[in-house]
């Protein structure tokens, strides 16, 4: 009976931690952060992270978090679930296991923005962004 108990608590933690990091906490009005990952555990996992203000994202960062022995691969910005790019490419290169590509000071668009690698074609991550302007590829 005991571990039963144990594993509820530990079942009942696990819980409240995934429930903590997909939280979006309240942002001041014009501000906007978010960020998400793809969720296909025997495959790339992918990150996309935004932080900005109105129209533009301070800081936009792509990351593969499982590269293997990749050591750079070239990160792609997609609007919504379409084929189509907007901005440059970006080489991403390894540290701490991870490829990271970033962009800093880009114009965004209101809608799904997301983040892919060319050695991930098919794996996109994805964020929902709530202001912004036109794109200025």
């Amino acid at each position: 009976m005991h571990q039963a108990v144990t594993r509820a608590a530990a079942l009942a933690t696990a819980a409240a931690a995934v429930l903590l990091a997909t939280a979006t906490p309240a942002v001041a009005a014009g501000r906007r952060s978010g960020d998400a990952c793809t969720h296909n555990w025997s495959g790339p996992q992918v990150c996309i992270a935004v932080d900005g203000h109105d129209d533009w994202a301070r800081h936009l960062t792509v990351t593969w978090t499982n590269p293997g022995r990749a050591r750079q691969s070239t990160a792609v910005l997609h609007e919504g679930d379409h084929q189509v790019e907007v901005h440059e490419r970006m080489t991403g290169t390894a540290r701490d296991g991870r490829i990271t590509a970033e962009w800093t000071d880009i114009e965004v668009a209101w809608g799904r923005l997301c983040g892919s690698f060319t050695d991930t074609p098919n794996v996109w991550a994805c964020v929902d962004i709530h202001s912004g302007g036109p794109y200025s590829s």
